[in-house]
């Protein structure tokens, strides 16, 4: 079977986007020196991991479901919820440490801040003309989801202390 090449070029310019290609570095940097922190590509720190705990945390969240009467091999291995399964215990706890009462339907569980990021672009950008603004410098996985989401953005100089409401007002007025 014979067909023309797929190119990169004929690909989604978030695949070519060059500020991927710098997270792909500092990915690659931090996993060379392991014993450096980080905070570059946004990479939690991994002396809080602990393997050895996995089977624990695993065996109370079977003991979890069990009370509640669901089945855990259902519930592990099959398709749930389409917006996640531990939103219920998200609630929970972010009203006990923090005092906060939410909805659990309200509550998405994502695998990071970047899935985070992309669905509520998804979300909030709906119109082909809106715009994000962005503070500059930010964080590059902001841009690089609104690349992969064809939502144009606006950098917004930083001032001292923060986004200047002038600099955020004259960059919306010109978009």
């Amino acid at each position: 079977m014979t067909g023309t090449p797929l190119r990169l070029a004929d690909l989604h310019a978030s695949l070519r986007d060059p500020v991927m290609d710098a997270m792909m570095f500092l990915n690659e940097i931090t996993s060379r020196f392991p014993a450096a922190v980080s905070f570059a590509p946004g990479r939690p720190y991994e002396g809080l991991f602990d393997v050895d705990r996995v089977p624990e945390h695993l065996a109370a969240y079977t003991e979890h479901l069990r009370a509640h009467g669901v089945d855990p091999g259902t519930a592990i291995f099959q398709y749930g919820r389409t917006n996640g399964q531990i939103h219920h215990l998200v609630a929970e706890t972010v009203a006990n440490d923090e005092g906060l009462r939410v909805p659990p339907e309200a509550v998405v569980v994502t695998v990071g801040a970047q899935e985070g990021m992309v669905l509520t672009l998804r979300a909030l950008f709906a119109a082909p003309d809106d715009v994000l603004l962005v503070s500059e410098p930010c964080y590059v996985g902001i841009t690089g989801a609104a690349l992969l989401l064809d939502v144009a953005v606006e950098p917004v100089p930083e001032a001292a202390h923060g986004p200047d409401p002038a600099a955020v007002a004259a960059v919306a007025r010109a978009v």
